[in-house]
């Protein structure tokens, strides 16, 4: 899936997981729009932030890697999670997407769409089994919140499992030609981090099918760093082909 990496202030999040693994995956509701959600995850003054964020458009948004603990779910008031574990930080153990939008308004078909293929793909990639023990709403953690309001959280988990399963990028690929790896954006635009010479071997983390098309093709690597690098100067120009 295409997302774009924004990232948050350094003091909005902590690096690691102190051991644990996310098993649970919680929905919020931005009360507002996905730019103010990222203007809010920016500034160090806040002390929040979520692993996602998902627009009405079905743009998705990425402040914080999965491995690390997002602030998002850590106040817990009166929960009525089954499966809460009440000696450890909700977000140790939970990835965070918030949603575009206001607590009382219906989302949009591809905002559903969108968040139901994301948590798809958290799903498999943490083994985390989708179903409303698993998948919850925010004030299932603080009571004391709406959040996310009237989503439709059966609709959600009814799509996230009949989505399509992600197909994931090949362990290795090797550069035939000399190329660039673009900062942050599947695009010839987005400024250059390094040159990487012909016959160089990649690791990438993901990739995407549907970045700016070059010579007709518009498949990219995604590396860890969130680099990107165009899938048509490797020997493995579409990464879906078996």
């Amino acid at each position: 899936m295409q997302r774009d990496w924004v990232g948050c202030a350094p003091g909005n999040f902590r690096q690691g997981r102190h051991g644990h693994e996310p098993r649970a995956i919680v929905v919020h509701i931005i009360v507002g729009s996905l730019e103010s959600a990222v203007m809010t995850f920016r500034d160090p003054r806040s002390s929040v932030s979520a692993h996602y964020g998902v627009g009405k458009s079905g743009q998705v948004r990425q402040f914080v890697e999965e491995t690390d603990t997002a602030f998002h779910a850590g106040t817990v008031v009166r929960p009525t999670w089954r499966l809460i574990d009440p000696q450890v930080n909700p977000n140790l153990y939970t990835v965070g997407i918030e949603h575009e939008g206001q607590p009382q308004q219906v989302w949009p078909g591809v905002q559903y769409g969108t968040s139901a293929a994301l948590i798809r793909e958290i799903a498999d990639r943490w083994r985390i089994p989708l179903d409303r023990e698993h998948v919850i709403m925010h004030h299932e953690i603080r009571a004391s919140k709406t959040c996310p309001g009237s989503v439709d959280m059966d609709r959600l988990l009814s799509e996230a499992s009949a989505a399509s399963p992600p197909i994931a990028a090949p362990p290795r690929v090797m550069t035939i030609a000399k190329a660039n790896l673009r900062r942050q954006a599947p695009s010839t635009s987005a400024p250059i981090s390094s040159v990487i010479p012909a016959q160089t071997a990649i690791e990438p983390a993901g990739f995407t099918t549907s970045g700016e098309a070059v010579n007709g093709n518009a498949c990219w690597y995604e590396t860890p760093a969130h680099d990107y690098l165009w899938a048509g100067a490797t020997d493995r120009p579409n990464p879906t082909a078996r």
